[in-house]
């Protein structure tokens, strides 16, 4: 795992990003790695996570992006370090989405779908399909190689409910 300082300068060095702070928060009992940016134009926090593992690997540790207005900095922090607390506050409250991969062969088999036909690498279990960029278009090709690869029909407003790989899996289980 990288150091926060490394994943900060990745994601400040990307063009719709004008700053951004890391830092590494509990929850549900574990280490996470979070980033909080302020953007240029938009972005979402799951293609900026995506950024930063293409660049500096899938090892690289960051859990989670959550875009902000403005950069929360800890009280009395002379080096403009983020507030770890806001931070985990984000996490907990769902404002910032953890990469999460999937748990089982149908979470899989969906999320290789996705992957496949939005050319995004790599795709988690609970990522938001807008999030992730996906369109009237990309959603109509996933959803004639979902009903393909599952032999059942699904309609676009069941799709667009589902919104993550989790909840389509659910679905089509």
């Amino acid at each position: 795992m990288l150091n926060v300082a490394e994943i900060a300068d990745v994601l400040t060095a990307h063009p719709g990003v004008s700053r951004a702070g890391v830092a590494v928060v509990r929850h549900d009992g574990r280490d996470v790695t979070i980033a909080a940016v302020e953007l240029t134009e938009y972005l979402s926090g799951p293609v900026l996570r995506n950024h930063v593992r293409q660049q500096l690997g899938e090892d690289c540790g960051l859990n989670g992006v959550l875009v902000v207005d403005r950069l929360p900095v800890a009280d009395g922090a002379v080096d403009g370090a983020v507030d770890a607390e806001q931070l985990a506050a984000a996490v907990a409250d769902g404002r910032c989405t953890l990469f999460e991969d999937p748990r089982d062969d149908v979470e899989r088999r969906v999320a290789a779908i996705w992957s496949a036909l939005m050319d995004v690498r790599p795709v988690g279990a609970t990522d938001d399909f807008l999030e992730l960029g996906g369109d009237s278009l990309s959603a109509l090709g996933i959803i004639a190689a979902l009903e393909a690869e599952f032999d059942r029909p699904l309609d676009v407003y069941e799709f667009m409910t589902a919104s993550s790989v989790r909840r389509l899996a659910e679905m089509l289980r």
